[in-house]
């Protein structure tokens, strides 16, 4: 009997020595027995409801959910992306059985291709290694120790040199492989009929797959050069660039020894090298700025957690927003690590340790905060009209999110940060999810409302922070994020019996608000500063209560119990009656 052109009595017993919940369990860690069976959360496709069931019996698996369904080494095929000969032959391996030597298929000879370039790429990355311990690669020790890369790294990574544009070809042939192998494999490369070393003269990062093969190489130059940077090996029967992920091989390794419960991505070889060597074991890097579909689908093979630690230039925060929204269609939780000044995580790690790196991790945010973020740069927040443009532009991007709860967190987030009273900014969302044509941001009315509660914000702490009238606890009705740090600076001085200095203002908040709460032009309001400071009070405590009691409602419409109503409704009724005490109604 032939299955798929293999003895079938030999994939009988593979099978039956291979334990299915073995296998499947180091792929779905929360793999836990109910009755006969084993359950888990499904690992080819996102869900929170585990609906995915192994059959240790029976021998197979199947998922209720995206409904996938077979046996171990159908599992492996899939888990792995590779062919039925090779999830045989992993499986093989595990259960210590030998391959048949003799396998008919109609692609003996591509998998006797691709089994020599296999061993080519082995013994090149061999031979680059040896040469680190040569005079040849003096300058390439030199930059291994000036960019603090341990001896340890250096072979746990498999750090090679490049000698010259020839050597690698006279040292392979001598090993017996022919030049058309070696360009079919990468390693070298032809130009004007002369043949060439493609890493010459470079720092070389072996790529290694998930399997523990290496299949390509990135190359960095040494010194000045008008050579790009870093290099990759062209895509080849073994590499394809945006199919793999550089530092995967670690991360199994590290799945044996730990839960990996999350990735940090990173763009190149020495930001996982440093994170690696400082102890942040779970590290792989996209190798270049754009994170693929295929990339985003290795990843959540692994884990549903990915926290992407790209350059903070705009390429790069492109690049991020792009990885971001691919992640994300792949069911991953994902967030940003923003390192401060430009800083690679390596440059972190040097100057302040790798705690300091762990602490950004933990300050990490996710997409729509993200986005929300990256927003707020593009608009003039010295203007009304540009924190109204930056609110309506908000707007779009919180209207796409699923959960009511998760609308009104980042709907409040863009209130305080815009000045625009938040049922405003609720009303605009609900337009824009609803498919309503008709903007609420953005009107003369809107924007005079933002301008006139800025200037009354700037008015009060202008008068607390000079001496000239007392501060009490006014944080909360401030309208924009930096004069809320302005706010927070008068508390501490009042709780602390101390006079505010002006010039720390400049400290606390950012320079553009230091300046507009210092220079306000107070002339408008000469012979009458005191009466006009109270106006701007009330004016505030009106906004305030406003936007307390848009909240309320919205908490109503949402609300499940009669006891939740009533509760509410008493809160609405003390806070309507003091906006219209406020506000000089009866």
């Amino acid at each position: 009997m032939q299955i798929k052109g293999m003895d079938g009595n030999f994939i009988e017993e593979l099978k039956g020595r291979t334990d299915i919940v073995d296998v499947i369990s180091s792929y779905v860690p929360s793999l836990n027995k109910k009755g006969s069976k084993y359950w888990g959360c499904c690992p080819f496709h996102h869900e929170k409801t585990p609906s995915f069931t192994v059959d240790r019996e029976q021998g197979y698996f199947k998922c209720f959910g995206c409904g996938k369904g077979g046996d171990v080494i159908s599992f492996l095929m899939e888990a792995e992306s590779v062919a039925f000969y090779d999830a045989v032959k992993m499986l093989a391996e595990r259960a210590h059985m030998e391959m048949p030597k003799s396998i008919p298929s109609d692609h003996g000879e591509f998998r006797a291709l691709k089994e020599r370039l296999t061993a080519l790429m082995r013994d090149a990355a061999k031979i680059y290694h040896a040469n680190l311990s040569k005079p040849c690669a003096a300058a390439a020790m030199e930059y291994i120790q000036k960019r603090g890369i341990s001896p340890s790294s250096v072979t746990r990574f498999g750090l090679g040199y490049s000698n010259g544009y020839t050597e690698i070809i006279t040292s392979l042939q001598a090993l017996g492989y022919k030049r058309e192998e070696m360009l079919k494999a990468g390693v070298i490369q032809e130009r004007d009929g002369k043949f060439f070393d493609a890493m010459a003269n470079r720092l070389v990062f072996p790529i290694i797959d998930a399997f523990g093969k290496v299949i390509a190489f990135g190359g960095r130059v040494l010194g000045k050069t008008d050579f790009a940077k870093y290099k990759n090996t062209d895509n080849t029967l073994l590499f394809v660039k945006n199919k793999n992920l550089y530092g995967l091989n670690l991360i199994k390794k590290l799945r044996l020894k730990t839960k990996v419960t999350d990735l940090i991505m990173v763009e190149g070889y020495m930001d996982t090298l440093a994170l690696v060597q400082a102890g942040v074991e779970n590290v792989v890097a996209s190798m270049g700025t754009s994170l693929t579909e295929e990339q985003a689908k290795l990843a959540r093979r692994y884990v549903e957690d990915v926290y992407i630690c790209y350059d903070g230039d705009t390429a790069g925060q492109n690049a991020t927003l792009r990885g971001l929204e691919i992640l994300k269609r792949h069911g991953i939780k994902v967030r940003v690590i923003s390192l401060p000044n430009g800083e690679d995580p390596d440059e972190i790690i040097k100057r302040a340790g790798v705690n300091e790196f762990l602490k950004y991790k933990n300050a990490a945010v996710e997409l729509t905060e993200y986005k929300l973020i990256r927003l707020k740069e593009k608009h003039d927040f010295n203007t009304p009209f540009g924190r109204a443009s930056y609110a309506k532009e908000a707007a779009k991007i919180i209207a796409e999110l699923p959960g009511e709860m998760e609308r009104e967190i980042y709907e409040d987030y863009v209130a305080k940060l815009s000045g625009i009273n938040k049922g405003v900014v609720k009303a605009e969302i609900k337009a824009l999810a609803t498919g309503s044509a008709s903007s609420v941001i953005v009107t003369t009315a809107s924007v005079a409302n933002i301008e006139a509660n800025v200037q009354a914000a700037r008015y009060v702490v202008n008068r607390c922070v000079m001496g000239l009238e007392q501060w009490d606890n006014y944080a909360d009705l401030m309208p924009t994020e930096d004069l809320r740090k302005a706010a927070d600076y008068l508390n501490e001085c009042r709780f602390a019996g101390k006079a505010p200095d002006v010039g720390t203002l400049y400290h606390v908040t950012s320079e553009e608000e230091a300046n507009e709460i210092i220079n306000f032009d107070e002339k408008r309001y000469e012979g009458s500063e005191s009466a006009a400071y109270n106006d701007c009070l009330t004016l505030l405590k009106k906004e305030y209560v406003k936007s307390k009691i848009a909240e309320l409602n919205e908490r109503y419409r949402l609300c499940t119990t009669d006891e939740e109503r009533n509760e509410i409704m008493q809160k609405l009724a003390a806070m309507e009656a003091e906006y219209r005490r406020k506000n000089g109604q009866q």
